[in-house]
Parts: C-alpha cells; sequence; structure tokens
C-alpha cells in the first residue's frame, strides 16, 4: 500500500517495514521531479518457517544485442517523441484482471493510534478501533484488533473467506506433522511433512517432505520437483519466486526508502504506480511450474518479476528477459539507477552507462522506443511521462508520443493514481492540480496544504494544519485530522 506518514521513522526501520513512509513533494530543484510508490505483489503467508541450504548447478546464459538509434530522424516523428511500436503484445495475467477490478480504499489512523477505512469518495466504511489494517491477498484487507491472527474484510469492510483458503485445502499440524485439510476438516493429504513452506497455489505446493527435502507437491499429494532453495514462494501465473540467503543487510535499500524509491518485496500488487527501478538487495530467481529455471538466482542482482519480465544484472551488464527467460533487451553496459518502471504500459527507463542518457526500453518485445539522448525519464503513471532534456521538461503521452506540455522552470508533478484524471503540481509551495493534457484547473487549493499525494480516482491523501485527511478534486476536504494514510 502507499503510505503517508510523518517521516521521523528510524531508516532502518523505513527499509524493513512492510509499508513506506514516502518522502512528500517539496519545492523542487530540477526542471521536474516525481515520487515513486513501491512495488506490490501478493505473496502467501508462510505457516511455518523452515529453509534449506543446497545449491543448483544451473547456469545462466544470454546471447548479446545491440541497438543504434541516434534522436536525430528518430525521436521526433511527426511531431512526437516515440517510435511506434504497432507490434506490441499485451500479456494476459490473471493478476492483471484481477487487480484491475480493485478499487482504492484508504486506511487512516487517528490521533489515538487506531486505524479506520474509507472509500475513494471519502465515506467512513469502518470507524477507526484496529490495531492495524493492512492489504492482503486477491484484493482481501487483513484486520487485526489484538495480537491474534487477522480477520479478512471485503474492500467494502465486509466479513471475507482467508484468500489463503480459496484453493479448498488448509494446512494442519498433528503430532508434528503437516498435512493438508478441505473446509469440512476432512483429511486430503495426511500429515507427513516436516512443514508446509507454501499452501496451493495454482494447485502446487511447496513442502518439507518426511526426509527433509524441499519440493513441490499437487493437490493429490504427488512430488512434481525438487526446490533446493532456502526459500521459495507460491506460484503466480506460472512462475515461483525463488531466493537464497545473504549474508548482509543491503544499506543501499535502506536509503533508497528514504528517497521515496522502491521496497519491492511487500504484500500488494499494483500495476499502475510507476516504480523506481531501485534493486532491494533480495538474491531472487524464479522457476515455472515443472521446476525448471527461468531466471537464475545466482546472478549478482534479479529485479521482481512483472507481467512482462524481469531485469537482471550480472558481471556489469544489464539485460531484461520475459517471463519464459527470453532475453529481449541486452546484455549491455546499461543501468537502471535514475530511471523508471510503468508496470502497466510495459515501458522501461534505462540509461546508457556509455553516454549517460536515457532511453525507453518497450518491455513487449525490447525495441527501443525513445533513443537514449535525453538526461531524464520519470513516468507518472495514467500513460504519461516526463522527458527532460537540459532545463526543458516535456510531459508526453505513452500512447501517441505527442508532447503534451513544456515545462522550462522548475516544477514538481506527483504521479496520476489509479483511475485519475488529474494530478498534482507543485511551483514554489503551491500545490495546483493538472489534468492529463497538462492543463491547470480553475480549482482553488488551500493554502494550508503542505503535502500532497496521488489521487485515487477523485480522492488524494491531503495533509494540512490538522494532520493528514482525504481531498476531493474541487479542492474540499472529506476527511482530515488523521495522523496517517495508506491506500489499500
Amino acid at each position: 500500500m502507499r503510505h503517508f506518514a510523518s517521516l521521523k521513522s528510524p531508516l532502518l526501520l523505513a527499509a524493513l517495514a512492510a509499508s513506506l513512509s514516502l518522502p512528500l513533494p517539496a519545492a523542487a530543484e530540477k526542471g521536474a521531479e516525481i515520487y515513486s510508490h513501491e512495488h506490490r505483489e501478493s505473496h502467501t503467508t508462510t505457516r511455518t518457517e523452515s529453509s534449506t541450504h543446497t545449491s543448483s548447478s544451473t547456469t545462466s546464459t544470454h546471447s548479446s544485442s545491440s541497438v543504434s538509434l541516434d534522436k536525430e530522424g528518430s525521436a521526433e516523428i511527426l511531431g512526437n517523441i516515440l517510435v511506434p511500436n504497432p507490434h506490441r503484445k499485451v500479456p494476459q495475467l490473471d493478476r492483471i484482471s484481477r487487480q484491475a477490478s480493485l478499487t482504492p480504499v484508504f486506511a487512516g489512523r487517528d490521533q489515538q493510534g487506531r486505524w479506520g477505512l474509507w472509500d475513494s469518495q471519502g465515506r467512513q466504511l469502518l470507524a477507526p478501533h484496529f490495531k492495524k489494517l493492512e492489504a492482503g491477498k486477491n484484493g482481501s484487507i487483513m484486520a487485526w484488533e489484538d495480537k491474534k491472527a487477522p480477520r479478512y474484510l471485503t474492500r467494502d469492510g465486509q466479513p471475507a473467506q482467508d484468500p489463503a483458503s480459496l484453493e479448498g485445502l488448509y494446512p494442519f499440524k498433528e503430532k508434528g506433522r503437516w498435512g493438508f485439510q478441505d473446509a469440512s476438516g476432512k483429511t486430503v493429504l495426511a500429515p507427513v511433512y516436516q512443514a508446509v513452506l507454501t499452501g496451493f497455489s495454482e494447485g502446487i505446493a511447496f513442502v518439507k517432505n518426511s526426509k527433509g527435502r524441499t519440493v513441490a507437491i499437487d493437490t493429490q499429494g504427488k512430488e512434481l520437483f525438487a526446490a533446493p532453495y532456502d526459500h521459495v514462494f507460491p506460484f503466480q501465473d506460472g512462475l515461483a519466486e525463488t531466493r537464497r540467503k545473504v549474508r548482509s543487510f543491503n544499506w543501499a535499500s535502506a536509503v533508497g526508502a528514504a528517497l521515496g524509491s522502491a521496497l519491492w518485496d511487500t504484500s500488494v500488487y499494483d500495476p499502475e504506480a510507476p516504480l523506481s527501478l531501485t534493486w532491494d538487495g533480495v538474491k531472487r530467481g524464479y522457476i515455472d511450474r515443472s521446476g525448471q529455471i527461468i531466471i537464475d538466482d545466482r546472478n549478482d542482482s534479479v529485479f521482481p518479476m512483472t507481467p512482462w519480465g524481469t531485469f537482471v544484472k550480472d558481471k556489469g551488464e544489464l539485460w531484461f528477459a520475459n517471463r519464459q527467460g527470453k532475453i529481449l533487451f541486452g546484455p549491455g553496459k546499461y543501468d537502471l539507477n535514475g530511471g523508471g518502471l510503468d508496470e502497466a504500459e510495459g515501458l522501461g527507463a534505462i540509461q546508457d552507462k556509455t553516454s549517460g542518457k536515457y532511453g525507453v526500453v518497450d518491455l513487449s518485445d525490447g525495441s527501443l522506443r525513445l533513443p537514449f539522448a535525453w538526461d531524464g525519464i520519470q513516468f507518472l503513471g495514467g500513460q504519461r511521462m516526463l522527458v527532460k532534456e537540459g532545463s526543458s521538461t516535456r510531459l508526453v503521452s505513452e500512447t501517441s508520443g505527442q508532447v503534451l506540455k513544456i515545462w522550462q522552470d522548475p516544477v514538481t508533478v506527483i504521479p496520476y493514481g489509479a483511475g485519475a484524471e488529474v494530478t498534482w503540481i507543485q511551483e514554489g509551495k503551491s500545490f495546483r492540480l493538472m489534468d492529463r493534457e497538462g492543463g491547470l484547473l480553475p480549482v482553488r487549493i488551500p493554502a494550508e496544504v503542505t503535502q500532497a499525494a496521488s489521487f485515487q480516482g477523485k480522492t488524494a491523501p491531503v495533509k494540512g494544519k490538522q494532520g493528514w485527511g482525504l481531498m476531493d478534486a474541487q479542492g474540499n476536504w472529506l476527511v482530515q485530522g488523521l495522523k496517517e494514510i495508506k491506500v489499500l
């Protein structure tokens, strides 16, 4: 979830927490700035903790590719700035269609430290009395009233089924061993396993068998393949994440958290949030449903999987591979620092390390949509991006390639949120509203506003004299006086 609150929390806690406090806009010092959101991807909670210490003999291989496009003659096409790609294909994944149907809701913490729930119209769904509210799997909301296990709610605050049980099998423990039973309590798989590492997802669970080996099993208990990894996670759209342990904490990820960059490994996936491509230090890889390695976790760094694929760094080179492990872009001397990802549109901003310039790669096929000729590229969501050249910054449509607005003076633009037609633009200390075409709205924003976050539909978290609250696109307060707000 996106989390807006005070910045007084210690840096280490900010880096390790599942929800992230973001620094929100101040007076811009560059031509244009945006602030990133967290990457969110669902993982089923593991019932027992266990790890193995084995290694794989599989090695990663790749072949080189190169791209050579000059800005002249290719960047400015009929007044547009993006090279068109009529052949791109959008992946059809369950999680994309599932998340697209979710309506945003806001969790707010009051002055007494209790959490309540509001909808995107600012209407209260649940009064603040929960110890904690978090987004759960499949659009559910987890609510804690004490230290016991959470109960599950729908997004309108009604009781819901535990999403971990949606495949109909529940882990249970008997005489020190684990098995699975159905909703009626009937044993389906006898308690013979030393540990259950994940529940069933897409018909496959990871367990530690009676001999202590980590394996994948189907709903009949048949062992499908060995999974000799330190950690494994449930399958999502045909891929499961694996991890190997690292010995030290990655301080770069903590610094990234303080700067508003992405802590990727959290609990909920949001395809509409533009992301900072900051590696989180997790040594991860991916396997398919047959157990074959798609991305090797022994590479120097592997970024979290997107619907299009993932970026990999190894031995000083960077490449992008699709969900089948095929390399579409690179390898080469590229970097992601200072770049970004528009996951919904499948575009990545990448830096050429030789020239220091940025370009845009189409993640559907690895083609170069914007040559490496620009001083900065940042995605805003809502099919919009900022492209910087010297002191000039352009607002560009990702679909048509048209330049919609040009600024010569410093300005701060906050990303468009899910379903939002407007966003915040800050000039000096003043906040204004801007539509998707770059036009300023004739809406008076209260002078007390000191911080503002992305609109979710027609409502945005905003901070004023009374703390955090919710404001509509006409500048009206809908809720005030909260200490924190999270978008679930």
